[in-house]
């Protein structure tokens, strides 16, 4: 039983009351489903017991929740407001018993991990293989997301992730941002461009020719446009801005422009020569990203402790 919900009415008197968990599951389920029948086959039991179930919620909330619409029936205004508190216990819940669970077993979970597109070829295989080896972690499993920074830190957020691997995103006091690596900037150019032969560019030797640069929607721009302006050079061709290395790398072997980009792994046949950048050899910072005030599960802490003691810039050899 879910015991003692406090609410005041209108002339501030207090009032008590409880319910059955079961009831607000079948309130959800039904909420959803729009239909007595179908919901009552849901939890494999009677129509009138489902009845009865929502007709005594409705007498301790106090409001009419469902109304009549045809064969079937559809939430009052009231009802729909109460949904939305439901909906936010019924969750809060399921990730109790799901942190329950876990802390009884830390060798079993799951990981939500979402992780930036550079990462995805080649470093993020590389952790899971190293860490899912260890015998104490082989059960844990995960679910991989690919996204740019700004997503992953808005999913972080709304729980559909538990790490995220990604850029620092400015002015964002809810996420914890924990410095990983870094990753080197390079040119990326068409072996039929000429410039291709070169073993290090600097941008003035682009600045007239075709270039491809990221989106604003990607952590990246802000980052070589801070870079571009600080070395004072011009890039007067500006062709195409696109949001993965993967575009990038198409676009370049077409010779359809030269791009800027973290260095990944390109395959043989792309036709295209990755270029160091002359001056100081550029870098990126890759950042871990939580949640500031909620608690990683126990899992996701054994996860991030392994990220920050053994997935420095070594990982970034390839």
């Amino acid at each position: 039983m879910l015991k003692h919900f406090d609410i005041y009415d209108k002339f501030n008197i207090r009032v008590t009351y409880s319910m059955n968990l079961k009831q607000l599951k079948y309130f959800q389920i039904l909420a959803k489903n729009q239909h007595y029948t179908y919901t009552s086959e849901y939890f494999s039991i009677s129509q009138p017991s489902l009845s009865h179930a929502i007709a005594e919620l409705e007498k301790e909330v106090g409001i009419k929740l469902f109304q009549k619409k045809g064969r079937n029936v559809e939430l009052t205004k009231e009802g729909e407001q109460y949904l939305i508190y439901v909906n936010q216990a019924l969750q809060s819940l399921n990730e109790g018993e799901q942190f329950v669970k876990e802390l009884t077993s830390i060798s079993h979970g799951h990981i939500r991990l979402a992780f930036v597109y550079s990462l995805s070829l080649n470093y993020v295989p590389k952790i899971i293989q190293s860490f899912t080896a260890l015998p104490q972690y082989e059960n844990i499993s995960f679910s991989f997301y690919e996204d740019l920074s700004r997503n992953i830190v808005h999913e972080l957020k709304n729980k559909h992730y538990d790490i995220g691997l990604c850029s620092y995103v400015n002015d964002d006091p809810e996420i914890e941002f924990t410095r990983l690596a870094k990753q080197e900037i390079v040119f990326i150019i068409s072996n039929d461009n000429p410039l291709s032969k070169r073993k290090k560019l600097d941008l003035k030797d682009i600045a007239d020719e075709p270039v491809i640069l990221y989106t604003q929607r990607s952590g990246m721009r802000g980052y070589l446009d801070n870079m571009i302006a600080e070395s004072g050079v011009v890039l007067n061709n500006v062709v195409s801005r696109v949001e993965s290395e993967n575009a990038m790398i198409g676009l370049a072997s077409i010779n359809y422009g030269i791009g800027m980009m973290v260095r990944v792994p390109v395959p043989a046949e792309s036709n295209v020569s990755l270029i160091p950048m002359n001056k100081n050899r550029q870098k990126r910072d890759i950042y871990i990203a939580t949640v500031k005030n909620r608690p990683l599960m126990p899992v996701a802490q054994k996860f991030y402790r392994f990220l920050t003691k053994y997935c420095g810039d070594g990982f970034f050899n390839i």
